[in-house]
C-alpha cells in the first residue's frame, strides 16, 4: 500500500510540476496578453554597448552628426569628422565593434510586429520618425511613441529625423492588409 501511495504522489506530483511548465510558457513561443508578437532576436539576447565617442577624433559625439553605411550609422563629434570617416566608413565601424561596441542599426523592423518597415507608414515624435509595417501598427506605436523610440535605441535602432510637414498616414478604422496580424 506504501509503494502505491508513493506512486500516486510521484505521479501527481509530476502532472502539477508539468503543469505548471506549461502554464509558465513551457518551452514554447505564445504571443504577449497585449496580443502583439515580439520578435527574439539573436541581438536583443547580446549585450549592448551604445557608441559615445567619435571614432575619429575620440571626443563625445553628437547625435545629430553621423554617416549611414550599409544599414549602420556611426556618430561623429564634428563635421570635421566626416571625411575621414566617409573614406573608409568600414575602417571605423571595424575599430568600434573591436571595442565591443554595438554600431547603431538602421530600423528595417516593425517595432511592434517585427515584419519589413513600409517608409509610408511611420509616427513622427519628438523629431524622430518611427516606421511600422502596417496601418494596425501605426496606432500601437501612437498609444506611447516615447516608449517605443526608448527602447529601440536601447538595442541599437538608429531612428531616421522626422520630417517637418509631413503627413503620416492615419489608422484606418479597418486595418487593409492586415491578415496574419495579431494586435
Amino acid at each position: 500500500m506504501k509503494s502505491m501511495t508513493l506512486g500516486i504522489g510521484l505521479l501527481v506530483g509530476g502532472l502539477l510540476a508539468g503543469s505548471s511548465a506549461l502554464a509558465q510558457g513551457g518551452g514554447h513561443d505564445h504571443p504577449t496578453h497585449a496580443g502583439k508578437h515580439e520578435p527574439a532576436s539573436q541581438e536583443q539576447k547580446t549585450e549592448i554597448k551604445l557608441q559615445t565617442t567619435c571614432p575619429v577624433m575620440g571626443g563625445a559625439i553628437d547625435k545629430h552628426l553621423y554617416v549611414d553605411h550599409e544599414g549602420k550609422r556611426v556618430y561623429i563629434c564634428c563635421k570635421g569628422c566626416e571625411a575621414p570617416l566617409k573614406k573608409d566608413p568600414a575602417k571605423y565601424i571595424k575599430a568600434l565593434e573591436a571595442e565591443g561596441i554595438t554600431v547603431a542599426k538602421l530600423q528595417t523592423e516593425c517595432p511592434v510586429m517585427g515584419g519589413a518597415i513600409d517608409k509610408a507608414l511611420y509616427v513622427d515624435h519628438a523629431g524622430k520618425r518611427i516606421y511600422v509595417c502596417c496601418q494596425g501598427c501605426i496606432a500601437t506605436v501612437q498609444k506611447d511613441p516615447a516608449k517605443t523610440i526608448k527602447s529601440m535605441e536601447a538595442a541599437g535602432v538608429a531612428l531616421h529625423p522626422a520630417v517637418k510637414d509631413a503627413k503620416p498616414a492615419e489608422p484606418k478604422k479597418e486595418a487593409v492588409g492586415h491578415e496574419g496580424h495579431k494586435h
